[in-house]
């Protein structure tokens, strides 16, 4: 087809038509238009869109792997720690190795990692060495956005992928952030989700140079193939991938036609946009012509990695240059030569811990468990929040209500886990300090059934952690571990959740006043050692009708007066005093999160749990017959013959308090305990464990009958019995201790259970050895029908656990 045409004849007439240059916006869209029809009509005509679709797939698997490796590093340098660190080093240069190690150990392959201060404007491209103006437009990006996009500078050996963040805040940045790392993962993520690597292109593209090919093709295209780029979120990477298409048959003319009317409209709107005259005569850049460049990085409250496309990439408008650097980023604008000089700075900085790396210790069996300063401070908090509220909006369990303990480290972790969640897009309910039990109360009440409790239950007052529920189920096991997977390989959402704040307390009270009336008084003692259970049990158990005597219920995260675990004898001896002082009915006592419950009676005589699930059995029972009781290993072999002759079905099960949870649920359980101290009612309440709720749910059942609650606990089932003996270990040495046990030990005329540790039953008694999830201890327990079959069934494991180890220092 021949066309020709004199264009300013053509520019006359549109003058004459007063076009003009305010229509030329509209001829250019008409053309854009037409143009785009062409391509769409010749696209749809594509073959093989099966095998298109197939590799599409292909390559968006890869940009999946290639993005988290690219958002891992970039989480990295927008770390706290990082960013407090570097602030520090800014300052005081003899800082910087520890900056340097900090970061090493959260980035893989670390090559180097420079800083520099917050004037730019000293710094020239010549100062940063090779490829030293492209690195200078990258800490003007990050001056600008926070973070610069990563690019891969080098070839060969010499490759690495550098990446710049700005420290501080947009108004007062105190340095900025400099780092190589190793291309090898990054290339390593590309290739392992394709099946045939040659076939798929990997290359980088700032919108103004010609791209440069990082890992090509095996071979060139052939006719009828196109090259469909997939942009890396945070990267100027891109990954290409082979498209085949034919002619849709619309035929050459209609096609020619298309491309010559749209190119001409295109070329008279461009042309008279040019043309002198009123009102501005620059040429606009067309932002779909082009890709971002180095200076295009996504805004710093952008909200993370966009989500990848259906085979194209998005065009983004071209950033503005940076002060002091040309538009194409050359920097021929002459920079003064000033060098950086540290000691020039005079910045204050706010102290900070020694940061903590995320380790896969504290990703325990039921819960998340650490020593603040450790294995735990506000950014593990905050990354694990991340994959938490990442699963809840998956899962759409959301919001998730956040409670903390009286500890002292609970409000860094608190505001650490809330970023975290709302960072992933999930809504927040921050009820404050209160007891696990109203969180858990709260997490049913106010949504679906999701709580993070940040509490150390009964540890010591620098250990703290994480209960998680989500949507009803208590996490453990392969879901705690798969958290911290889920960190590892960046598999975290990114978005804006809210948070507000609600009282629990009164709505908790109420609905247990509501529930429970003692049917006459009784005088209790309670024990809250200091723990948050201060806040509200007394009230509790005063609003029910009893005469409540409060003991250490100042909460204080120190624990001045004794260890907030009630199953250590020792921790009750204030409670056993108070009782006989006061002539009290009963004494009852909480952990640290209240969500355990210890009893003792006058005389100073202690309630184990085992023997209380009995009367708690017995209740349940009653009203639901027939009905699966659980229980955990560590309990009394009576415990079985009072369920059954209750009329229950009892079941021994693992201990741990979120184990036992599932396991009710499972089987549909309306009463499950451990020895610890934890009570699971399902019937009349949610199912989950609160030490409160079961003191009350106990003096329900004491003030029901005319005896005296001695009368009653004493009289129940009982045995020669030790309490929870513990062997100090170091931290994993428990489990692996445990585990060769199961192995090796030999227990003669005994039924040995190994659903928990190493269970062995006699006729006459029971012994068990285990590892706690919580502490790096052995938990070991006996019981028997006299002491001489006690001490006989101890000798007995006495000599298979020194068969193991023979340094261990047993208490028995």
């Amino acid at each position: 087809m021949d066309i020709k045409f004199d264009l300013e004849k053509v520019l006359g007439l549109a003058d004459k038509l007063r076009l003009g240059r305010l229509k030329a916006r509209t001829l250019i869209l008409a053309g854009s238009l037409l143009l785009l029809v062409l391509v769409v009509t010749m696209f749809m005509g594509g073959s093989g869109p099966q095998d298109n679709q197939e590799a599409l797939d292909d390559a968006q698997k890869s940009l999946k792997q290639l993005t988290a490796a690219v958002q891992g590093v970039r989480r990295a340098l927008r770390d706290q720690q990082v960013q407090e660190l570097a602030a520090i080093a800014a300052s005081s240069p003899d800082k910087l190795p520890s900056l340097r190690q900090y970061v090493s150990g959260r980035i893989a392959q670390l090559i180097e990692l420079q800083l520099y201060g917050p004037d730019l404007e000293s710094l020239r491209g010549g100062d940063l060495g090779p490829y030293g103006y492209s690195l200078l437009d990258m800490l003007f990006t990050a001056k600008a956005n926070g973070l610069a996009p990563a690019q891969i500078h080098g070839k060969g050996q010499d490759a690495y992928l550098a990446l710049a963040v700005r420290v501080g805040d947009p108004e007062s940045p105190k340095a900025y952030l400099l780092v190589r790392v190793k291309p090898d993962t990054f290339l390593d993520a590309f290739k392992s989700s394709l099946p045939e690597p040659g076939l798929f292109a990997l290359s980088q593209y700032n919108g103004r140079f010609p791209p440069s090919s990082l890992l090509g093709f095996s071979r060139p295209l052939e006719p009828g193939e196109r090259v469909a780029w997939l942009k890396v979120p945070g990267a100027l990477l891109r990954i290409g991938v082979v498209q085949s298409m034919e002619s849709y048959g619309l035929g050459g003319v209609l096609h020619a036609l298309l491309f010559v009317s749209g190119l001409l409209l295109l070329g008279v709107g461009v042309l008279l946009q040019l043309r002198p005259g009123p009102g501005p005569a620059a040429l606009q850049e067309d932002p779909a012509a082009i890709e971002a460049g180095s200076g295009g990085a996504e805004p710093e409250e952008a909200g993370g990695p966009a989500e990848p496309g259906s085979g194209g990439e998005a065009a983004e408008i071209p950033p503005v240059p940076p002060k002091g650097l040309a538009a194409d980023g050359l920097g021929r604008v002459d920079l003064p030569d000033l060098s950086f000089k540290l000691e020039k700075r005079d910045m204050q900085f706010k102290k900070t811990a020694t940061p903590v790396e995320l380790s896969p210790d504290i990703f325990r069996a039921y819960d998340i468990r650490g020593v603040v300063g450790q294995t735990l401070d506000a950014d593990v908090a905050r990354q694990v929040g991340q994959a938490v509220g990442s699963i809840a909006v998956e899962k759409q369990v959301g919001p998730v209500v956040v409670a903390r303990d009286g500890r002292l480290s609970g409000g860094d972790l608190v505001e650490g886990m809330i970023d975290g969640l709302t960072g992933a897009g999930c809504d927040v309910i921050d009820i404050g300090a209160v007891p696990t039990g109203v969180l858990y109360f709260a997490a049913y009440e106010l949504g679906p059934g999701s709580g993070v409790m940040v509490t150390g239950s009964h540890n010591p007052p620098d250990y703290n952690g994480f209960k998680l529920l989500l949507g009803g189920d208590t996490l453990s096991g392969d879901e705690i571990t798969a958290i911290y997977e889920r960190i590892q390989a960046g598999n975290l959402r990114v978005g804006k959740g809210s948070v507000r704040r609600e009282n629990m307390l009164e709505r908790y009270r109420e609905r247990i006043a509501g529930d429970i009336q003692l049917e006459r008084p009784l005088k209790v003692v309670a024990d809250c050692g200091n723990g948050i259970g201060g806040a509200c049990a007394a009230d509790v158990l005063r609003d029910i009708g009893a005469t409540v005597i409060p003991l250490f219920d100042e909460v204080d995260g120190t624990f001045p007066n004794h260890h907030p675990d009630p199953s250590e004898p020792g921790n009750l001896e204030e409670l056993i005093e108070s009782v006989d002082l006061m002539d009290a009915d009963l004494g009852v006592a909480f952990d640290g999160d209240a969500d355990r419950l210890g009893v003792v009676t006058p005389g100073g005589h202690i309630i184990y749990a085992d023997r209380l699930m009995m009367l708690f059995a017995q209740d349940v029972l009653s009203r639901e017959p027939g009905s699966t009781i659980i229980y955990d290993v560590k309990c009394t072999g009576h415990l079985r013959e009072a369920i059954e002759a209750a009329g229950g079905k009892p079941m021994m099960y693992k201990t741990g308090h979120s184990l036992i949870k599932n396991k009710m649920k499972e089987v549909g359980a309306p009463f499950a305990g451990e020895m610890s101290g934890h009570f699971f009612f399902k019937e009349r309440w949610y199912g989950f464990d609160c030490g409160i709720y079961a003191a009350a749910r106990l003096l329900e059942i004491l003030a029901a009958g005319e005896k005296s609650p001695s009368e009653v606990l004493n009289g129940l089932p009982d045995s020669v019995s030790t309490p929870e003996l513990k062997v100090q270990m170091q931290e994993g040495e428990n489990h692996a201790f445990v585990a060769e046990m199961q192995e090796k030990a030999r227990f003669a005329d005994a039924e040995v259970t190994t659903i928990d540790g190493v269970r062995a039953d006699y006729a006459d008694g029971w012994g068990l050895v285990r590892a706690s999830n919580t502490t790096p201890v052995l938990v070991l327990r006996f019981d028997a029908d006299s002491e001489a079959a006690l001490a006989r069934i101890q000798g007995i494991f006495k000599q298979q656990m020194l068969a193991v180890n023979k340094d261990l220092h047993l208490p028995f």
